[in-house]
């Protein structure tokens, strides 16, 4: 025996350390939450093509101007369900690590971006910010579903120092 202390494995993604368990939990919620982003996308999704068919309150009369008023009231609803969980997100994914984080990020930016241009679609009637809730709409798809597959992906070990 050559005297030296016995060195113990470096901590990586798959050890049972609290940052390791801290980062699996962070991904597992990240995960679900991005689930549900996703869910509320579609739903999004349909709320507004049922406007669009149906056309603005100010377009629509008589039983399509109430079901309009419906479907964009839910819209809205649903928007603001999908900012809070766009930063419920962030939040799960910051324990998961920066990679993830960013993404998650970049998920919050594009609900954000999508809000304001549905906003302004309403504000100053133009196809152009529909456009623009549309690219927005499939930022955010390709963003929390990558996310979503994540998960089989170990997260990236940690520097220790």
């Amino acid at each position: 025996m050559s005297g030296a202390a016995p060195v113990a494995p470096a901590a990586g993604p798959g050890s049972d350390d609290a940052a390791g368990q801290a980062a699996r939990a962070g991904l597992a919620g990240a995960r679900h939450l991005s689930r549900h982003q996703i869910m509320g996308l579609a739903v999004q999704f349909l709320l507004g093509m049922a406007v669009n068919l149906l056309g603005l309150p100010a377009q629509a009369t008589g039983a399509a101007h109430a079901a309009t008023l419906a479907f964009l009231a839910a819209h809205i609803v649903v928007s603001a369900g999908m900012l809070a969980g766009a930063f419920m997100v962030v939040r799960a994914a910051a324990r998961a690590g920066y990679r993830l984080r960013r993404l998650a990020i970049w998920g919050a930016a594009a609900i954000v971006a999508t809000i304001a241009a549905g906003i302004l679609t309403l504000a100053v009637n133009s196809n152009w910010w529909s456009y623009a809730m549309a690219v927005g709409f499939i930022a955010s798809l390709l963003i929390y579903g990558g996310i979503l597959v994540r998960g089989g992906i170990a997260p990236a070990p940690r520097n220790p120092g």
